[in-house]
């Protein structure tokens, strides 16, 4: 069984073209295929990591829409006789559509995304895009779109990513959000760890120690407020109903939330490791 991504791992955006068929790998047979580069855009074939999702989107029938979620299955480039678009990648797929159901990107909050500002058929990293507001609600869109399209050996995906979202302290009282009956179950599953998280943070008051555990970022000495957030060192996805208790919790900053519950290389790293990942690379 294949790891199970996040939206988060949404890292990029790519636009392809078939100008004969006017439309483009909608037809594979095979869960891994080459995702092909204009040949002036030789450099920026291995920039996608392995892990790392492109979102696919082209123009069908005179319509911009999203048809493929895909990752690369390894760093090599692929070198072929064609004449624009010589060089490619081998990748998996995640999630497709057919060509009926393709997603309208007026669909989606990507319509406000200036895709012109994206060169043609290559991959754009998302974030570097000028005028992308709200990163995070654009890839849970995106993600929430794709959900009915997500391959076979990927289906746990939008499970796990509900299961993270219960793990995920959210402490400021003033965010408001839309919940139906699916959100209403996470938001039970929060208030019900609300407890020891509070014990957790309450300890590190006390102790003097509230400060994140990975990069000793602390707000207090930076913004004067007594704020962190807490981490399940081992997730609730994998450890299922258990007995949690303050030894089991490990309080993060934001990025370092963040960094833990992102793929690298197809494996989430523990706090450990990401502290040496970044002691490595200070």
């Amino acid at each position: 069984m294949n790891r199970p991504y996040t939206p988060f791992d949404i890292i990029w955006a790519k636009n392809v073209t078939n100008s004969d068929t006017g439309q483009a790998y909608m037809d594979l047979t095979s869960e891994e295929f080459t995702l092909h580069f204009p040949t002036h855009h030789k450099g920026n074939v291995l920039s996608p990591k392995i892990g790392e999702i492109i979102a696919i989107h082209q123009n069908i029938n005179g319509q911009k829409v999203f048809t493929h979620l895909v990752s690369p299955v390894d760093n090599i480039r692929l070198e072929e006789d064609r004449e624009n678009f010589k060089y490619g990648r081998k990748v998996k797929l995640i999630a497709k559509t057919d060509v009926i159901n393709a997603i309208p990107v007026s669909s989606t909050l990507w319509d406000k995304v200036n895709f012109q500002g994206i060169s043609q058929g290559n991959a754009c990293e998302i974030a570097n895009i000028s005028n992308i507001d709200n990163y995070d609600i654009l890839l849970q869109d995106i993600w929430n779109k794709f959900t009915p399209y997500f391959r076979t050996d990927f289906k746990t995906s939008p499970t796990f990513t509900e299961n993270l979202e219960t793990e995920i302290d959210n402490t400021d009282n003033s965010i408001s959000v839309t919940e139906g009956k699916l959100r209403l179950v996470t938001h039970y599953a929060r208030e019900r760890d609300r407890n020891i998280i509070r014990a957790k943070k309450q300890q590190a008051i006390q102790r003097q120690t509230l400060e994140c555990e990975i990069c000793e970022f602390s707000f207090i000495n930076k913004f004067g407020v007594e704020f962190i957030e807490c981490h399940h060192k081992t997730p609730i996805s994998q450890s299922g109903v258990t007995e949690t208790t303050l030894d089991d919790l490990g309080l993060v900053c934001a990025n370092c939330h963040r960094m833990l519950h992102k793929q690298f290389d197809g494996f989430f790293l523990t706090m450990d490791e990401l502290k040496q990942k970044i002691s490595t690379n200070a």
